[in-house]
C-alpha cells in the first residue's frame, strides 16, 4: 500500500489525506521532521551530513541534513523521531533533541515533483562518536560526511572556495569505503537561507558561544 501524508492548506489548515503520489503530482502541503546531528570533538564542531542516494525522486547524489523523512498520515511530530532510527541507526529519546523551529519550504524537483513542506526542524547534539558507528538505511543513503560548522556556513554564503569533506560511502551491499569529496553550494540540498538561518542561529546562540565562553 502506497503511504499516506496529511496534507494542509498553506495556512497549516488540515483538509485530509493523500498518497505521497498524489502530494507530489499536486503540490499539497504535507509535513516533514528533520534532524541535524552535531558532533563536538577536540578537532571542532562538526555536523553530519548525508548523501542522498541516486535513486532518491528528489535530489539525488546531493549531500542533505543529517536525517529527514515524512510523516505519515496521523503521524504526530514527536513520533518522527523514528527517522534517527531508521535512516542512520540511531536510538534517540524525542527530548534530547533541540527544536530549531518550523521551516516552510517549497522545491519544484525533476519529473514534475511539486515539494511543498512544513519541515520541523531539530539538533541532537552526539559527542565523538566514530562515523562507522552509523548504520544507515541503505535505500535512502549512500554516505554519510563531516563538515565544520563554520566551513558549512561558508558554503552556504556562497564561496567559490571547495571545502573538503570527510566521511564514508556505502553500496547497496553493505560494502563501506573510506571517502573524500570537494564540495560547493551546488553539492548541498539547498533549502534557502531563511532554513539555514535556524540552525546556524541556535549554533550561535546555545552551542558554539557556549563552548567559546567556557
Amino acid at each position: 500500500m502506497e503511504e499516506c501524508f496529511d496534507i494542509y492548506t498553506e495556512e497549516r489548515e488540515w483538509i485530509g489525506q493523500a498518497t505521497r503520489r498524489e502530494v507530489h503530482e499536486k503540490g499539497y502541503w504535507h509535513q516533514t521532521f528533520h534532524c541535524w546531528v552535531l558532533h563536538q570533538t577536540d578537532q571542532g564542531t562538526y555536523l553530519l551530513l548525508q548523501l542522498r542516494h541516486p535513486t532518491k525522486d528528489t535530489h539525488p547524489n546531493q549531500l542533505d541534513v543529517s536525517c529527514a523523512g515524512h510523516l505519515s498520515a496521523g503521524e504526530t511530530v514527536k513520533e518522527g523521531i523514528r527517522e534517527l532510527k531508521e535512516e542512520l541507526g540511531l536510538e534517540v529519546a524525542f527530548d534530547d533533541l533541540h527544536p530549531l523551529g518550523m521551516y516552510k519550504g517549497s522545491d519544484e524537483g525533476t519529473d514534475g515533483i511539486r515539494d511543498n513542506e512544513f519541515c520541523h526542524v531539530f539538533l541532537y547534539v552526539r559527542d565523538s562518536e566514530p562515523l562507522e558507528d552509523y548504520q544507515p538505511q541503505l535505500d535512502e543513503v549512500s554516505g554519510l560526511f563531516l563538515i565544520e560548522v563554520d566551513e558549512l556556513r561558508q558554503v552556504m554564503e556562497h564561496s567559490v572556495q571547495p571545502v573538503q569533506v570527510q566521511g564514508f560511502t556505502w553500496d547497496d551491499t553493505g560494502k563501506k569505503a573510506l571517502s573524500e569529496k570537494s564540495i560547493t553550494l551546488s553539492d548541498l540540498v539547498n533549502k534557502g537561507e531563511t532554513y539555514y538561518q535556524l540552525l546556524f542561529n541556535y549554533l550561535n546562540e546555545s552551542v558554539i558561544g557556549t563552548s567559546q565562553e567556557d
